[in-house]
């Protein structure tokens, strides 16, 4: 380590003082790591006053572990790290990809290092574990740092995740995982001293896309993430709404047809058995049959031909839209969000999903939503494919740890 830097793990979950003036020196400064910001935005988000912010700003100043700049009004000046060495991860298990996510605490937040592979959660947990820790060394690297710099790691999953226990608390079938694992705590046998925090991909994408993508500053926001699966992310005044049991918010189990295909949570007629990946690409296969066409494999290919102006990937991702919207009315008429974002595959074909969804949301949300002051808006998620791992990143530095024995 470079002399005079100080490492970020150390600073902010290290054995100190229990002093309520040393925790929120140590809340401020993952803050800082979350976000390079002014003192008035660390205030709103650590929830401290102005005065307890100002203050411990003077004090990171003196210890020189920040540095302030910006206008000539001392609240408005940008505080970021200095001489803080640390890369935090993030990283999102979906199906069939792991994304991962890498950023110097020390940097801008736009500094992203991202890869990905093609071994997701449905090629077993051996394999996407082992395609997850190559990837973190591989983005850790490319940092200009080594992996005894990790500060943290969010870790993402297909999966929902008791927000008490950490723990798996309802997961799809198809997958080698039980009620109750913790993927997490395998992930850290690989990186001793690293705490990895976990909880459901779609909340992590929602978080991402709250604090460096289109949600900035929305008082609720709800992300649906629509790939293989179906699910949602909800944000309430910056906080992610989990429920009693980590089940809330999955938009992809809302039932649309009591009578239609069994879905594999054990239900009928789910949101997401008619428009999950799987079942889009079931579609464009059988109205192909009989044609001598290459046929999708896959939800990004039928994207891909949809905006290479297919007209039957068109119309199986409009109908898409629609589906999406008769759940969204539904779920909106119980929250009232401001804003609701598009994501996954399907958020790389908002053009041909939005429109659809909106117009079937008029006919059934209430009137006040689209026709009042600051109407709701449906938009396309900013971040995209990268909100997870993006998300994941940022909540697990937001965590308050204590470092084990």
């Amino acid at each position: 380590m470079p002399s005079g830097d100080r490492h970020a793990r150390d600073l902010i979950w290290g054995r100190t003082s229990d002093a309520l003036r040393d925790l929120n020196r140590r809340r401020v400064l993952r803050a800082i790591m979350v976000s390079p910001s002014t003192q008035v935005n660390l205030a709103k988000f650590t929830n401290l006053s102005q005065a307890t912010v100002s203050g411990i700003v003077q004090e990171l100043q003196r210890d020189n572990l920040i540095v302030v700049d910006g206008n000539d009004n001392e609240r408005g000046k940008k505080v970021s790290l200095s001489n803080v060495r640390g890369v935090a991860i993030g990283v999102e298990v979906s199906y069939d990809t792991v994304t991962v996510a890498a950023r110097r605490v020390d940097g801008d937040v736009d500094r992203v290092v991202v890869d990905w592979s093609g071994r997701g959660a449905e090629h077993g947990s051996q394999a996407w574990m082992r395609e997850c820790v190559q990837l973190i060394g591989e983005v850790v690297r490319r940092t200009g740092l080594d992996e005894t710099d990790i500060v943290a790691i969010g870790l993402g999953i297909p999966a929902a995740v008791d927000p008490r226990t950490s723990t798996i608390s309802q997961v799809a079938w198809a997958l080698d995982w039980e009620r109750g694992m913790d993927p997490g705590a395998r992930l850290q046998e690989h990186f001793p001293g690293v705490p990895v925090i976990m909880d459901n991909e779609a909340n992590y994408a929602a978080y991402g896309e709250y604090l460096y993508g289109a949600g900035r500053g929305t008082e609720t926001m709800l992300f649906v993430k629509s790939s293989t699966s179906v699910s949602a992310g909800l944000i309430i005044r910056g906080l992610i709404y989990r429920g009693r049991h980590g089940l809330a918010s999955e938009i992809g189990h809302l039932v649309m047809d009591p009578n239609g295909v069994v879905c594999q949570c054990g239900n009928r007629g789910c949101l997401e058995t008619a428009v999950g990946g799987a079942r889009l690409v079931e579609q464009v296969r059988r109205a192909y049959v009989g044609y001598r066409v290459d046929l999708p494999n896959s939800l990004a290919n039928i994207v891909e031909r949809a905006k290479s102006g297919d007209l039957l990937c068109r119309r199986v991702l409009q109908d898409a839209g629609r589906n999406i919207g008769i759940a969204l009315s539904r779920t909106c008429n119980l929250l009232n969000p401001e804003k609701v974002f598009i994501g996954g595959e399907l958020g790389r074909a908002v053009e041909l999903v939005i429109e659809p969804a909106v117009q079937t949301m008029r006919l059934h949300s209430l009137g006040g939503m689209f026709n009042y002051l600051a109407p709701m808006t449906v938009e396309a998620s900013e971040l995209g494919l990268k909100a997870g791992a993006q998300g994941a990143l940022a909540y697990a530095l937001t965590v308050h740890h204590i470092r084990p024995n």
